[in-house]
């Protein structure tokens, strides 16, 4: 089912106090607030840190993820993680909590407002495999967890966000959108390593979006670079989401496969709202936003797409963060994508 905002958020925020995020989020996204990640409150906010603290073996070292394995306890705490893994009930699950700075406010949100769905944004499989294969130690790579790690950690992070959102509103829908800022190295990547492969990738995102799915949630895939969406869509994902300012033709390469997903249910998260400067968010409008977006559409049903499974299914946002822009021009950009929203609204008219 579609969010009823029309809109969802992407990226970091600029704000300098929780008050002016929670107001925000009260006035635009009380239907959808999502777990905001402050960089300019605390350094140690990222979606990094978000994803692997916590979890056994795993450290942050001057933004460097390293892994260990061999240490005291790993074994026990891996079988405390596989537990969760397996069983993901809140006993199993809070010693696995994001510490997000908006964690408090995000809940309290939920409980007063009791919105549609909730939204909040780890890592995924991908990324996770290529920042641990990185970052893993000679022993990491003989121990038998170590690649069931890659899905671990993003399935349990994602038990606990659902959970705690249904601790605080059993109605409302989680939304859990698997960040993938590597999946765009994909093709370099399969030719240095034998195990990145089109068919395992694929089942590394089967594994997560089906368990993930299976405890309630919607789950999306989120690339902001070009990348093969193929792999993702045939993973029964619900949700994709792209920069479709920087690549309107994305998704023109694969048609058939586009239709069958939209055809399923599944939803487009067009990033048509661009971030990238103070000066070009200072010129942008509403009208020049909403044609740029309808010629992309367009563009994809030239592809052979149906126009009515694209506007149907059409959800939009930034294409960005916006921690590095001044806080008036980020809130312009954020207030165009709920105008844009409630522009296309209008303007398709959602018919079957």
């Amino acid at each position: 089912m579609k969010p009823t905002t029309g809109y969802l958020h992407v990226g970091d925020l600029p704000y300098e106090s929780i008050k002016s995020v929670t107001a925000m989020e009260a006035k635009l996204y009380k239907e959808l607030p999502f777990l905001a990640c402050l960089p300019k409150i605390s350094v140690d906010e990222s979606l990094k840190r978000r994803s692997f603290i916590n979890i056994p073996g795993i450290f942050e070292d001057e933004d460097k993820i390293i892994l260990k394995t061999g240490l005291p306890n790993y074994d026990e705490e891996m079988s405390l993680l596989n537990k969760a893994y397996n069983n993901y009930k809140t006993t199993n699950l809070e010693e696995y909590a994001c510490e997000d700075l908006f964690l408090e406010k995000f809940c309290q949100m939920i409980k007063k407002f009791k919105p549609p769905y909730a939204c909040v944004n780890i890592l995924g499989p991908f990324t996770v495999s290529q920042i641990l294969s990185t970052s893993a130690k000679e022993q990491a790579l003989v121990d038998k967890n170590y690649k069931k790690l890659f899905t671990q950690v993003v399935c349990v992070k994602g038990f606990w966000a659902i959970d705690k959102i249904k601790e605080y509103c059993p109605d409302t829908i989680p939304i859990i959108i698997l960040e993938e800022p590597m999946f765009n190295q994909f093709g370099m990547l399969k030719r240095e390593d034998e195990d990145v492969t089109a068919e395992n990738v694929t089942k590394m995102f089967e594994i997560v979006v089906s368990k993930l799915k299976s405890a309630g949630a919607m789950v999306g895939i989120q690339c902001m670079d070009k990348c093969d969406w193929s792999i993702p869509i045939k993973s029964g994902v619900d949700l994709i989401s792209y920069d479709a300012y920087n690549n309107p033709n994305n998704l023109c390469i694969y048609p058939e496969i586009v239709t069958s997903f939209l055809q399923k249910g599944g939803l487009i998260n067009w990033g048509i709202v661009p971030t990238v400067s103070e000066t070009l968010v200072r010129g942008l409008s509403i009208e020049y936003l909403f044609n740029r977006l309808e010629a992309t559409i367009n563009g994809v049903a030239l592809a052979g797409v149906p126009i009515n499974l694209l506007q149907n299914s059409a959800l939009v946002s930034l294409n960005g963060n916006t921690s590095h822009l001044p806080v008036f021009f980020a809130e312009k950009a954020i207030i165009m994508v709920a105008q844009l929203a409630g522009r296309l609204s209008t303007s398709f008219g959602f018919t079957d």
